[in-house]
């Protein structure tokens, strides 16, 4: 029996393929859902049944860019220097 199912937003899936392992597209793909592998991933949530909802299409093709500014009193905290 299959299942049109997602990897769950946030969540990074990999699967053994011979030698290597890859990882599973964002895309929704059909899965046995009787199979001890798939069962278990959707038991525990790595893998959502059902097609990819829209907004979580659109966040995956449009990342957004964190913000890496420090602050002063930041920097100083982090590196360990104090003015006595």
């Amino acid at each position: 029996m299959t299942t049109l199912v997602h990897v769950t937003p946030g969540r990074v899936v990999k699967i053994p393929a011979g030698n290597r392992t890859r990882r599973l597209p964002d895309t929704g793909f059909n899965v046995n859902e009787r199979d001890p592998f798939w069962a278990a991933l959707l038991r525990n949530g790595d893998l959502t049944a059902g097609d990819v909802p829209a907004q979580a299409a659109a966040s995956t093709t449009t990342p957004a860019k964190a913000s890496t500014a420090a602050t002063p009193a930041t920097t100083q905290a982090a590196s360990g220097s104090a003015t006595k």
